[in-house]
């Protein structure tokens, strides 16, 4: 009987699903639409669904199939359990369905021995750990409650300060007039107007104009970034002394923010380098796709032995 992988991984613009043998071996590949469940349930569903369909569309009927799909806005999803069990029926598969954070955990993890602290900076920030089997999650409370270390909370930083500037009766900085004129604010007050009915993704977005500015030497949008960085350090030492065997870890960066945006990554570093040792730095540009893989081989071979 022949054995076969399928990793998912879904996001807000798009679901791909690879199909590999149980060496590892990539088979096939497809892509369909969204399937963060947060931006649409059903349609989420559908494109899962369909990216399945097609990667399982030449396949031998007798055979054993697991298939580990790692989704945005998993949480968002009303009956997890009961979706797998459809999807198992549908395809007569094991099916395991987790967040896409977690196979990118398992794209830098992968079948080493080796302890991971995974920090993830884009529109929003999360950190996991994974020590041995057991994950743990540091931060990734979404931006009503955190998301310090990202495009977000920067941007959101930005308005707090005009705020506290005005209200304050201190003088306007040249970035704070220049965020207002780009989002086409009167005054201070039509921040809440901004904030209140752009989605996040537009707020995050304003990033990149702060980030223009902090290249071009504007101390306040740097000291902007600078925070940033100094927040991913902290919650990534937190993560650190979680670890019980601090030997062998990999701490991975991921995210465009965390790796892109200016001085944020650099901050990281620094003060890492101040306060732990031991530790190796990842970078690598790894599809987390291959996470699913290693988590779903991972899965299998446990169903194996309770068998």
């Amino acid at each position: 009987m022949n054995k076969y992988v399928i990793g998912i991984d879904g996001g807000g613009t798009k679901t791909l699903g690879v199909l590999y043998n149980l060496e590892g071996i990539e088979l096939k590949r497809v892509e369909f639409g969204f399937s963060n469940f947060s931006m649409g349930e059903e349609e989420a569903k559908k494109n899962i669904e369909m990216t399945i369909q097609e990667l399982v569309l030449d396949l031998e009927k007798n055979k054993l199939l697991y298939i580990q799909m790692g989704i945005a806005g998993v949480s968002k999803l009303r009956d997890i359990s009961a979706y797998q069990i459809k999807l198992e029926s549908m395809f007569n598969a094991h099916v395991s369905l987790d967040s896409d954070a977690l196979i990118a955990l398992y794209s830098v993890k992968r079948d080493q021995n080796v302890n991971v602290i995974l920090v993830i900076g884009g529109t929003g920030s999360v950190l996991m750990i994974g020590e041995d089997d057991n994950v743990q999650i540091i931060g990734g409370f979404g931006h009503l409650l955190g998301d310090e270390g990202s495009a977000y909370h920067l941007v959101t930083s930005a308005f707090r300060k005009i705020i506290e500037d005005n209200e304050s009766n201190q003088p306007e900085t040249d970035l704070s007039k220049q965020i207002l004129k780009e989002i086409k604010a009167k005054d201070y007050q039509a921040i809440k107007d901004f904030v209140y009915n752009e989605n996040k993704k537009t707020i995050a977005g304003l990033s990149k104009f702060i980030a223009d500015r902090a290249i071009n030497n504007d101390p306040d949008a740097i000291e902007l970034f600078v925070q940033e960085g100094k927040f991913l350090a902290k919650q990534t030492v937190n993560a650190y002394q979680k670890i019980k065997n601090k030997r062998d870890i990999i701490i991975a960066l991921r995210g465009g923010f965390l790796l892109s945006a200016p001085y944020v990554k650099k901050t990281l570093e620094k003060e890492l380098g101040k306060q732990i040792k031991d530790y190796q730095i990842d970078v690598q540009q790894v599809e987390p796709v291959i996470g699913a893989y290693y988590l779903g081989l991972l899965r299998l071979s446990k169903r194996w032995k309770n068998d």
